[in-house]
C-alpha cells in the first residue's frame, strides 16, 4: 500500500500545508480569526514560548501524516476504479472524491468548534475553508506529481 507513494511529494504537501495555514489564518484571515478564535488576550493566559514551539512541533508531524494519508486514500481510490468500474484516471471525479474525504473528515472537527467549544460560524468558515483549499491542493500535487 505504500510502495507507490511518492514521499517527496509528502515532503512538500506537509510544509506547504503549513505555509497555507499560515497565510490563510495568520494573514488573510488573521483579525477576525485570531479575535474570534482565541478571544481578547489575557496577560497571563498567554502561552509560553516553550508551548509554542511544542504546537508548532506537533502540527507539523500532523501536516505529514495528512500529506502520507491523503496519499493513501487517493492511491487506493485510484485502483479501486479498475476493480468497481469508475474512472479512477479522471481527475474531475479525484476533486469529488477529495471534496467527499476533506468534507467527511474535517466537518466533524471544524463544526464542532461551534457546536462544542461555542466559537463564531466564522471560525468554522474559515478553518473549513482552510481543509477544502489544502485538499484540493494535495489532489493536484499527487496528481501531477506521481
Amino acid at each position: 500500500m505504500f510502495n507507490d507513494i511518492n514521499y517527496w511529494a509528502v515532503l512538500m504537501t506537509g510544509v506547504l500545508s503549513l505555509a497555507l495555514g499560515f497565510l490563510w489564518m495568520a494573514v488573510i484571515w488573521a483579525k477576525p480569526y485570531q479575535r474570534d478564535m482565541y478571544g481578547a488576550p489575557a496577560s497571563s493566559g498567554q502561552p509560553s514560548n516553550a508551548a509554542k514551539m511544542q504546537s508548532f512541533m506537533i502540527y507539523i508531524l500532523v501536516s505529514f501524516v495528512t500529506s502520507l494519508a491523503y496519499a493513501v486514500c487517493l492511491e487506493l481510490w485510484q485502483a479501486g476504479g479498475q476493480t468497481f468500474g469508475y474512472d479512477g484516471d479522471s481527475l474531475a471525479n479525484a476533486f469529488w472524491f477529495t471534496m467527499l474525504l476533506a468534507a467527511g473528515f474535517t466537518l466533524p472537527f471544524t463544526v464542532g468548534k461551534k457546536v462544542w467549544q461555542f466559537k463564531s460560524w466564522l471560525v468554522v468558515a474559515v478553518d473549513t475553508s482552510y481543509e477544502v483549499i489544502r485538499f484540493a491542493m494535495l489532489l493536484l500535487f499527487f496528481w501531477y506529481w506521481t
